[in-house]
């Protein structure tokens, strides 16, 4: 993928903070770091990594990264769900043999042909002659123009209400809130207070 797609590239993980570490000390480290290289975790498993990987890893906070959530195998293992039902009494080959041919009509039936129906829609520019198949590169396509086209106007208002100057101010505040994590090393004394005076509590009423 280094060689192929160059510079600054981003690719998800469920856990690609940690694979991040594992690139880094691997043959390869210098060449990802040398073509920024960025191991991200998808917005399906990121929220619930911890808070400061987040700021670093999750694809909300990337910028250029746009519309996309890596979250594509997350789907096509929530599509392929119903399988468990009626392969679990099978056999290992049996088993095996109705997974590929699941997922070889799904590629080859519904999403190669969403695919090219998107394309033939979006190249001949007509919408209203297209059918009312549901594609996947058509959505994107309409949701993106949607963003552009409105999402300036609101960002303008909703920092004017907040009284927010610019829009550096939002990277100064995650670089504030990276800071703030990384020189947390014990709990804040006051929620610690907190916490033992409310089991405390607990303890004192279970004895009554």
């Amino acid at each position: 993928m280094l060689d192929i797609f160059g510079k600054n590239q981003g690719c998800g993980f469920d856990t690609g903070c940690q694979f991040k570490t594992t690139l880094d000390n691997s043959n390869l480290g210098p060449k990802a770091r040398e073509l920024n290289f960025k191991c991200l975790v998808d917005s399906f498993h990121g929220h619930a990594h911890r808070r400061l990987c987040q700021l670093s890893h999750l694809t909300t906070y990337q910028r250029g990264l746009g519309l996309e959530d890596l979250g594509v195998c997350e789907r096509a293992f929530s599509r392929s769900n119903p399988n468990g039902g009626v392969t679990r009494h099978m056999s290992v080959f049996h088993r095996k043999q109705a997974i590929v041919q699941y997922f070889q009509y799904t590629d080859n039936m519904d999403t190669y042909h969403n695919l090219s129906k998107s394309i033939y829609t979006m190249t001949c520019l007509m919408p209203c002659r297209s059918p009312p198949l549901a594609t996947l590169l058509l959505n994107k396509y309409n949701q993106a123009l949607r963003i552009l086209e409105d999402s300036p106007a609101i960002l303008a208002r909703i920092m004017v209400d907040m009284d927010i100057p610019n829009v550096e101010v939002f990277e100064h505040w995650l670089d504030e809130e990276r800071e703030y994590l990384q020189g947390l090393k014990t709990e804040p004394v006051v929620e610690t207070l907190h916490m033992e005076y409310y089991q405390k509590l607990v303890n004192y009423h279970a004895s009554m």
